[in-house]
C-alpha cells in the first residue's frame, strides 16, 4: 500500500511599504470580480436590446412614412387608396382623406397632411 503525505503550506504575507498582501486570489476577490464582470455584461446586453428596439421602431416609422407618401402619389394620379398593405411581414392599415393619409402599424400610428397652395 502506498501512502502519500500531504503537507498544508501556508503562504507568508508579502509586506510592501508597511502593507501586508496575501499571495493568490481569495474567494471574496474572485466573487467580486465575477459580480463586476456579470454586471458589465448585463448592462451591455440591456443596452443592445434597447438599441435594437429603437432601431425597429425607427424602421417601422420610416416604412409608414414611405407608404403615406406613396398613397398621396396614388391620389394625385387618380388611383384608389390601398387600405391594407403588408411589407416585411408587417401589416399596415391605411386610411385616406383628400388632404390627409393615416397609416397604422404595429409600433404606432403616422398621420401625414399635405398643404397645397
Amino acid at each position: 500500500m502506498i501512502s502519500i503525505r500531504y503537507k498544508l503550506i501556508r503562504y507568508k504575507p508579502i509586506c510592501y511599504k508597511g502593507i501586508q498582501y496575501k499571495k493568490g486570489a481569495s474567494l471574496f476577490g474572485v466573487l467580486l470580480t465575477l459580480a463586476l464582470f456579470s454586471s458589465i455584461v448585463l448592462g451591455i446586453s440591456t443596452w443592445t436590446a434597447a438599441q435594437q428596439r429603437q432601431g425597429v421602431l425607427i424602421y417601422q416609422r420610416y416604412q409608414a412614412l414611405l407608404l403615406a407618401q406613396n398613397q398621396f402619389a396614388r391620389q394625385r394620379l387618380g388611383l384608389d387608396c390601398q387600405n391594407r398593405i403588408e411589407q416585411n411581414h408587417l401589416l399596415f392599415q391605411v386610411s385616406c382623406q383628400p388632404k390627409q393619409v393615416q397609416v397604422r402599424f404595429p409600433a404606432g400610428e403616422l398621420t401625414l397632411n399635405i398643404e397645397t397652395e
